[in-house]
């Protein structure tokens, strides 16, 4: 009997032997294909997609994810042109001046012979983008390009266009989006092409994670719980937030991660009941609860985790009980996390075990997010699972009057079979958790229900 090829993959990935910091990457025959899945996606017409234009300030650059999905390409100000009919594809960079190629190095249009290794048609000038694309339009088709938002590695389409809606509120901030400013500027240099939206479909294609994408977030989902292990064994009263951070920081750079998912969110006392803190400046106090969302970017692959834990390494009575109950609910749920399953059938799940242990009237949790490129990654979420889809699992109990908050998040991979939870590096039972703090204090009291 064949293994399938994600049982397969996922018992290579986890092997003890898959230790290497190096980085993977992804071969061009992977953006090639993705470019074609995408052509026949959209059937006859032009998909016209940009790069970024700008350099991101203060940070290493990330290029735009739906372009560098489909090109690989990491390069300022470049275009991409796929005819849907035939499946050709063209890129179009700026030429650049010495002074250029000194500062940044060479864009694939400067290094020459690009086009045929990394599956092009041909890589010409960007300065020859506006007559390709006039002399396109004769019997050329409807252009696909990007109708909707874009999505960050820290935020959503939906997440950026409500914060673009807030931006246009603001007399002295009300800008269109780059993806609007483009689309105008379509409509008035091709007013008789047919503009449709391109990101269902790419939506559709990176929903489902590719083998070597899978490979990539098993390593990187290795070291991002590596890190808040590490975070976790030097917690004690005293210390500040920050240190937390720098001591995960350190080794998911030190491994060869390129970047944060997000920006790490270290809450303590009060804090904890600020979902998204990121001042990581309170020093830690006894009695506090700590908790900890951080994980690494890899090769444009995000990891998506949250422990919590004690300060002083001892739960009291009801910090114990709720995070009995979030860690019940969280292996129940990626239990059920199976081929077919739904976020509603998890959702009831949740439900009766939040009822169980007294806490019904908290919002129950289901299976989360998508997990991807973006932290909060493309998917329809009333889909059922499918093999290759990866999604996060965060039960929440919260009770802000007495600085409760305990998460319990990781991500996991829909398999042909079993869930796969790709950040299960680092422990979340109860006493292998406070076993890493190397606890003095007495014995955590014991939970029943």
């Amino acid at each position: 009997m064949r293994t399938p090829l994600l049982a397969t993959l996922v018992l290579t990935l986890t092997a003890p032997s898959v230790i290497s910091a190096q980085r993977l990457g992804f071969p061009a025959e992977e953006f090639t294909a993705r470019r074609l899945a995408l052509a026949k996606a959209v059937g006859a017409g032009t998909v016209l997609l940009a790069g970024r234009t700008l350099a991101l300030s203060g940070i290493r650059f990330r290029q735009d994810n739906d372009f560098f999905y489909l090109t690989g390409n990491e390069d300022l100000n470049a275009v991409l042109v796929l005819d849907a009919s035939s499946g050709d594809s063209w890129l179009f960079l700026p030429p650049q001046n010495v002074s250029e190629v000194r500062s940044d190095g060479k864009n694939w249009l400067t290094q020459g012979d690009q086009a045929k290794p990394r599956g092009f048609a041909a890589i010409q000038p960007i300065t020859e983008l506006s007559e390709f694309l006039a002399r396109r339009r004769a019997g050329g088709g409807p252009v696909y390009t990007r109708l909707s938002e874009r999505d960050e590695v820290d935020d959503s389409r939906g997440e950026l266009a409500v914060g673009l809606a807030r931006r246009m509120s603001n007399p002295l901030g009300a800008r269109p989006s780059d993806d609007a400013a483009r689309v105008e500027m379509l409509r008035q240099h091709l007013p008789a092409v047919e503009l449709k939206d391109v990101t269902p479909a790419i939506d559709q294609l990176r929903v489902i994670k590719s083998p070597r994408e899978i490979e990539i977030l098993t390593l990187n989902g290795r070291l991002s719980a590596e890190a808040i292990r590490k975070a976790i064994e030097i917690s004690r009263p005293g210390r500040f937030e920050y240190e937390l951070e720098a001591e995960a920081t350190y080794h998911l750079f030190k491994h060869g991660v390129q970047g944060n998912g997000y920006p790490a969110i270290v809450g303590t006392g009060p804090n904890v009941n600020v979902w998204h803190y990121q001042d990581n400046g309170r020093q830690m106090k006894t009695g506090d609860l700590v908790v900890m969302d951080y994980g690494g970017s890899l090769d444009y692959q995000v990891i998506d985790i949250t422990r919590t834990w004690p300060v002083s390494g001892r739960f009291d009575e009801l910090q114990l009980r709720a995070y009995q109950c979030a860690l019940e609910t969280q292996k129940a749920i990626i239990a059920a996390m199976r081929p077919g399953a739904t976020r509603a059938e998890t959702r009831e799940i949740s439900k009766r075990i939040y009822e169980k242990w007294g806490f019904g009237d908290q919002r129950p949790a289901q299976a989360g997010h998508f997990v991807g490129m973006s932290v909060h990654d493309v998917g329809d979420y009333a889909a059922p699972f499918r093999p290759g889809m990866v999604i996060a699992v965060e039960p929440i109990i919260e009770i802000a009057d007495k600085q409760l908050h305990i998460r319990i998040e990781d991500t996991v991979l829909i398999t042909d079979g079993a869930p796969l939870v790709l950040s299960a590096a680092v422990p979340k039972e109860v006493d292998e958790v406070l076993a890493l703090m190397k606890a003095t204090t007495p014995s955590t009291p014991t939970a029943t229900r």
